[in-house]
């Protein structure tokens, strides 16, 4: 009896388990279809109101002074003459902020707010700014009240108020899996909506839910479900010594940079001496080279760059060439058992610069010379994250200085001959771009599919969200949002 008892409850418990994930499930494709369907609508009397993107029949009539999209967690922002205000989905105001903005992001599954206020604070006497030539005594500083917090459930993450010249905090919280997020240097575990602090004094967070930390000197990485460390007692080195031919070879200066780095890129363990490389720091670099013929040796004993090439047995080996003509890095490639290679089939693994330019692979790798015209001169390429092989190429030639165009890795073949001003990535999926030709011209919409402009309009600014500006008879601009992907303007003729 007791047994058919317990089964009962048991399917009950099932029931109603499967009875609210299917409540949840179409709770959340309502929201999704809202979300999707809502659009900000720009008026005659320069207000927005919200409006059904197919139908621009209004949603509710409310209007704003600014409005945002809404975030895929169904909140937005609006702007009346008096405050800044959290929607949700239906219109309900959420968060209200009079004496300065907000903004939001949204991050698995959850709405983070920030809100910022500039003001002038009354200082000390010691913290007085004395002209010495005579005249005013500057008595405040101009300092940020900051507020960050979740949406959702009004948790408060951080409250603080900062010099102006001093820290500032950044909505860039980053998903770590389902169930984390990270931020501030804090890794977070969600529970029915609230975080819950996990890990702090964390520097950067590693692929494989993987993290490092710093304390006194010593570095370690950590997984986020196991409270022993994977790595611990690491320290920031330049230097790497390799076995070459019975010899013991140090390689001085290795990833050497400009500015001390939060995380070295070459880490070292004190006791076992294995060296793990940027950006992974995944696997340990070969002590001994077992297969490379005069040539690879020679190139090894020059190397001043050591990358960790994910998911995969190969580290990057990089010689910088001074030579003006060429200026850039020449490669090698080693494997875990310390064999080493002149080419690697490899494409989902890139390095670039500070700045976001391509370093590996270089511009040989990618356009090859029979591409270049005799009187271009190629510079800086980026790549299309989320493409198939573009890269955006900066070229200069005897009629024009930086003009860019598209380069397609894959067909081997230009998508866009270098030609423009600026080219604006809104969307490197579905390859749609907006093209300025000229220093003072407007942008065109450009869908790099079809091979065709967008629409027959152009701004002077476009955006990856819709939103556009455009200037006035009256010498000003008004901003208003457009569907980038066939150019319909949501805006009142």
């Amino acid at each position: 009896m007791k047994n058919i008892v317990l089964s009962m409850l048991s399917l009950i418990a099932t029931m109603t388990g499967c009875a609210q994930e299917k409540r949840e499930n179409k709770l959340m494709n309502t929201l999704v279809r809202k979300v999707d369907n809502s659009i900000p609508f720009f008026t005659k009397d320069n207000k927005y109101i919200y409006v059904d993107k197919t139908t621009l029949e209004p949603i509710d009539g409310r209007k704003y002074k600014r409005a945002s999209l809404y975030t895929s967690t169904g909140y937005a922002v609006v702007d009346t003459e008096e405050e800044s205000i959290v929607i949700d989905i239906n219109g309900k105001e959420v968060i209200k902020f009079r004496e300065g903005e907000i903004s939001l992001s949204s991050v698995n599954g959850l709405t983070f707010y920030k809100k910022h206020r500039e003001y002038e604070k009354k200082m000390p006497l010691w913290k007085w700014e004395w002209n010495i030539l005579g005249g005013a005594i500057k008595k405040e500083q101009t300092y940020h009240s900051i507020e960050v917090g979740v949406v959702e459930t009004k948790q408060i993450l951080l409250q603080k108020e900062v010099p102006w010249l001093e820290e500032s905090y950044y909505l860039d919280m980053m998903e770590v899996g389902d169930e984390y997020v990270f931020w501030n240097e804090t890794l977070y575990e969600i529970k029915n909506k609230h975080l819950k602090k996990k890990e702090s004094n964390i520097l950067t967070v590693l692929e494989d839910n993987r993290f490092v930390k710093e304390i006194r000197g010593n570095f370690s990485i950590y997984a986020i479900n196991q409270n022993k460390a994977l790595h611990k007692g690491l320290q920031g080195t330049e230097t790497l010594s390799i076995l070459i031919e019975g010899q013991l070879i140090d390689l001085t200066e290795i990833n050497k940079e400009r500015y001390i780095l939060e995380v070295p890129k070459l880490l070292m363990d004190n006791d076992t001496k294995a060296i793990y490389a940027f950006p992974q720091y995944d696997k340990v670099f070969p002590k001994e080279i077992k297969k490379a013929n005069a040539t690879q040796i020679d190139f090894i004993k020059q190397t001043s760059l050591v990358y960790s090439i994910t998911n995969s047995p190969y580290f990057l080996l990089g010689v910088f060439n001074y030579d003006h003509d060429i200026w850039a890095y020449s490669w090698l490639y080693i494997d875990i058992d310390g064999n080493v290679v002149d080419t690697v089939d490899i494409d989902h693994f890139k390095v670039r610069d500070q700045i976001g330019y391509m370093v590996w692979p270089n511009r040989e790798m990618i356009l090859p010379d029979q591409f270049i015209k005799n009187d271009w001169k190629v510079g800086k390429m980026k790549y299309y994250g989320g493409s198939k092989e573009l890269y955006e190429v900066r070229v200069n030639t005897k009629e024009k200085q930086n003009v860019y165009g598209i380069w397609n890795s894959k067909e081997q073949q230009w998508d866009v001959t270098p030609q423009y001003y600026s080219i604006l990535t809104l969307d490197s999926e579905r390859e749609i771009y907006a093209f300025q030709k000229e220093e003072d011209s407007l942008f065109i919409l450009y869908d790099n599919k079809k091979k065709q402009e967008i629409g027959k309009k152009s701004y002077n600014n476009i955006y990856s969200n819709g939103m556009v500006q455009e200037r006035t008879d009256c010498g000003g601009f008004v901003n208003y949002y457009i569907d980038i992907y066939t150019g319909k303007e949501y805006r009142e003729e």
